[in-house]
């Protein structure tokens, strides 16, 4: 008996797993002419989880995964178009970009886009933005997305360290490399104004551009909109943003027939489409490599998800070692930090070049140390919005040492040389600490000019023009001859599969690195973190994300930083 119900176990053991396998090889059944509907609201990660519990809680909200879908619709007969509900957008303008971008590339097939806009009574030029890709746009009944412009804000703790009785010092080549202004200013320095003023007028001018196009208005006739800021959902229609107010119910009504409302298909169910089931996908092999994060040296630590050098270096060995792998994408997404974490990774990129194509493909944010890395590419492929550059370094040195007495701790310490008590927290540098540092950063800040000139094949006077610590737009930094090609991560895989030789870039199959196991620490201590982000109160959260442009910071070694400034958040 005992013999008999063991057969049975495993023949239906045997039975579930062909039935699963079949499930996967074949996917969901979706109806002819159903629409893909996708909700876009918060931020979507960068990278891909490689695990399949990774992947299983995580499905549809990286970019990635999102733009891997918008790829299938291209080629899915079954698919007639993508209904995209827009909420608050969590992402920056690059990243809006290229989920404009991906969806521009469906209407090009012939499918149909309509975008739902789900904003309540808050900014949402950035929704609008990517909305106005679509065939129609409209405004659900509750909604109120209010267009009234761009402002980017910036936090000065500068004020903050006399009231602990904290001494912050704060170096930095050249003027504009204002990464210590929020942390040892109380107000923006002129350059960092100036600094400021280009990247919102650039972001603004491409914001009304795109739009005005979209739309069949002129700038001038955007702007004006802007400067009224219609709120309410038939004030966006009167002014010519939206094509109606409707429930979401209605739009499948809408694209019905015969009274019956059109056939939909969720995100999470067509992630299990293969991209082999539609011809694409399963071609020659490209890694992409996610640098994503603040740039430390050597291996991760403190379980903070950072660019660990030693982790991003040893992707790159194994995807240039790997003869199946034609080329290789580096995605930078990461506002700089150490040096000589940077070095490491710069250096390893070169080697990795002179084996295959290496194309740098630039987030919302790849400045400082992040542009550093890139340089190193054959080719940068930026979006227009994309915060890059931040040539320069910067160094922050706190002293404690009257905070300390004030709580009733003192200190001492034995030191054998000069200099041996540099960086020690309990003393601020002298003038002669000073004229060493300087000298460090300034030897720094040549490398850094030595590297990007090598990597664009510049001359390093050409660099330092317009480098000095400035920030650009990658529009911007296209004219300055910083990037190569406006573009997001799709057209990255493009540009490395023409200099590979492969000519259809939909076929090309990507490998992501680095690796990530089923359950490994890193996946775990991203999904803890995810869920009580979910746990936070509004008010919390709301404060949190206000934080986040210095957190960074706040985690960084005192010492010399290739740091970006305070990047603005232009909404």
């Amino acid at each position: 008996m005992f013999r008999r119900l063991k057969w049975i176990f495993r023949v239906l053991m045997l039975a579930s797993l062909v039935v699963s396998a079949w499930y996967w090889l074949s996917g969901p059944d979706i109806r002819p002419g159903s629409y893909l509907v996708l909700d876009l609201t918060g931020s979507l990660e960068e990278g891909r989880a490689n695990g399949l519990l990774s992947r299983l809680l995580n499905r549809g909200r990286t970019l990635v995964d999102v733009t891997d879908a918008l790829l299938k619709v291209r080629h899915d007969g079954r698919v007639a178009g993508v209904i995209a509900r827009l909420g608050p957008l969590g992402g920056g303008w690059a990243q809006t970009q290229e989920l404009r971008s991906a969806l521009s590339a469906v209407k090009a097939e012939g499918k149909k886009v309509v975008a739902l806009l789900e904003v309540e009574l808050e900014s949402s030029s950035k929704e609008i933005y990517l909305a106005s890709v679509a065939d129609k746009v409209y405004v659900a009944p509750a909604a109120a997305p209010v267009f009234n412009g761009l402002a980017a804000r910036f936090i000065f703790l500068g004020g903050v360290w006399p009231k602990i009785d904290v001494n912050m010092q704060v170096e930095k080549i050249r003027e504009y490399k204002s990464a210590g202004d929020e942390i040892a200013r109380e107000s923006m320095s002129d350059a960092h104004r100036e600094m400021a003023e280009w990247l919102l007028t650039d972001t603004q001018n491409n914001l009304l551009q795109t739009i005005a196009a979209a739309r069949n208005l002129t700038v001038a006739e955007v702007q004006a909109i802007a400067d009224r800021s219609p709120s309410s959902a038939h004030d966006l229609v009167k002014a010519g943003l939206a094509d109606g107010v409707k429930s979401r119910g209605e739009i499948l009504a809408e694209l019905g027939k015969n009274g019956e409302p059109v056939a939909t298909v969720s995100e999470d169910d067509y992630a299990d489409v293969r991209l082999g089931s539609l011809g694409i996908g399963d071609g020659p092999k490209i890694a992409i490599v996610h640098a994503a994060g603040t740039i430390q040296r050597g291996d991760p630590e403190r379980g903070r998800s950072v660019i660990a050098s030693h982790r991003i270096s040893e992707a790159l060995q194994e995807a240039a070692a790997d003869s199946s792998i034609s080329a290789i994408v580096l995605r930078v997404a990461s506002p700089g930090g150490s040096p000589a974490g940077s070095d490491e990774i710069w250096l390893e990129v070169r080697e990795a070049a002179k084996k295959k194509p290496v194309i740098a493909s630039l987030g919302d944010v790849a400045a400082s140390g992040g542009y550093y890395i890139a340089s190193a590419a054959d080719r940068i492929v930026a979006s227009p919005g994309t915060l890059t550059g931040s040539i320069g370094v910067v160094l922050f040195k706190p002293d404690i040492s009257a905070l300390l007495a004030r709580m009733g701790v003192h200190t001492e310490a034995l030191a054998r040389g000069r200099f041996a008590r540099l960086m020690d927290l309990d003393k601020s540098l002298d003038e002669t600490d000073l004229t060493l540092v300087r000298k460090q950063m300034d030897d720094l800040y040549t490398l850094f000019l030595d590297r990007v000139a090598t990597g664009r094949k510049m001359k390093r006077e050409e660099v330092d023009l317009i480098g000095g610590g400035r920030v650009w737009t990658g529009q911007q930094a296209s004219h300055n001859g910083l990037v190569d090609e406006l573009g997001g991560l799709c057209d990255a895989v493009r540009v490395a599969a023409a200099a590979a030789g492969i000519h259809d870039s939909d076929k090309v199959r990507l490998v992501h690195y680095p690796e990530t196991g089923l359950l490994s620490r890193d996946f775990l201590r991203t999904g803890a973190a995810a869920a009580l982000s979910e746990l936070q109160p509004p008010l919390v959260r709301m404060v949190s994300e206000t934080l986040e442009p210095i957190e960074g910071l706040l985690w960084l070694e005192p010492g010399v930083q290739a740091l970006a400034p305070q990047l603005p958040s232009i909404d």
